[in-house]
């Protein structure tokens, strides 16, 4: 998303897709700014679009709207409007540039809460949904889950709002600590985002580097991303080759499903050996109350 992972070639990218297909996979979720080395909006929908020629009925296929690049080189100074009217006027070139006629949800893209004014922008996504545009409406959150879900709690409950995707790994516990209290009451679907909280918990690198300049690690104090490896690093006892779980990326995904909240996870592989990585969790067997306690355990020393 928006470069910070890092950059992919389009061929990759549509060969991961075909490949996640055969695998079983059959969510794509994008967003127009997801192009940030083109300084453009669309390039992932673009490659989307073309990966899914021909076998757009295989897929649920979910954009966003309200963060845009416009040709600004500066991912954060992107330009946000997270209005009904451009939910509208997003869509219709999602649409476009995917080639497709609907899209199965479309999240309004984390907004920040003193920017975002949820009747504007759901009557736009609902006029949007009225003309079949798109089938369901979803929101993304950006940092704190508290610092929003005030705004977007009275939707949640009054099923104007469908689908949220929420940040969900083994390094946060915002999620499970203040939106999954309200989901177990709504039956809202949750697509949990960063799952291997922005590759920490893949155990494929380690604080010298080096990094792709348009990965946010690049930007990080070695300490600091040494202090993350280390909480990561703790989990490492999740690992039971013995139970399908034979690293930590798959570990990590396999605690996000435990959730019974969770009903879908963006693993955010890259390519087609990173897909195959992190599907060896689907088959797994959910980990045991314990475990999960166990897990809780080493969250809640953090804080001490």
């Amino acid at each position: 998303g928006g470069g910070i992972y890092g950059t992919a070639e389009d061929s990759e990218s549509i060969r991961t897709i075909h490949r996640s297909q055969e695998l079983g996979v059959n969510f794509l979720v994008t967003a127009p700014m997801y192009s940030i080395s083109q300084h453009r909006d669309g390039r992932a929908e673009e490659v989307i679009g073309e990966a899914i020629k021909g076998r757009r009925d295989k897929w649920i296929v979910a954009t966003k709207f309200g963060r845009h690049l416009n040709g600004n080189p500066d991912w954060w100074n992107m330009i946000e409007d997270y209005s009904g009217k451009r939910a509208i006027e997003s869509t219709e070139l999602s649409l476009k540039r995917m080639k497709t006629d609907y899209l199965d949800v479309l999240f309004v893209h984390s907004p920040p809460a003193q920017l975002f004014h949820p009747e504007d922008a759901f009557e736009g996504m609902e006029k949007l949904k009225k003309d079949g545009k798109i089938r369901a409406l979803g929101f993304s959150f950006w940092g704190s889950v508290e610092d929003t879900l005030a705004q977007v709690e009275p939707f949640l409950r009054s099923g104007v709002l469908e689908v949220v995707q929420v940040i969900v790994n083994l390094l946060s516990t915002d999620a499970e600590d203040h939106l999954f209290p309200v989901i177990r009451e709504t039956g809202t679907g949750v697509v949990a985002r960063e799952a291997l909280a922005n590759s920490f918990l893949t155990d494929s690198f380690t604080a010298e580097g080096p990094f792709d300049p348009q990965d946010g690690k690049a930007g990080m104090k070695k300490e600091d991303i040494q202090a993350k490896l280390d909480k990561a690093n703790a989990f490492k006892f999740l690992v039971e080759p013995d139970k399908g779980i034979p690293s930590l990326p798959a570990a990590a995904l396999n605690w996000v499903v435990s959730h019974p909240e969770v009903s879908n996870v963006i693993p955010g592989s890259k390519t087609v050996e990173e897909i195959e990585q992190c599907l060896t969790a689907a088959d797994a067997t959910p980990f045991s109350s314990e475990e999960m306690a166990e897990v809780r355990k080493i969250q809640e020393s953090w804080s001490e």
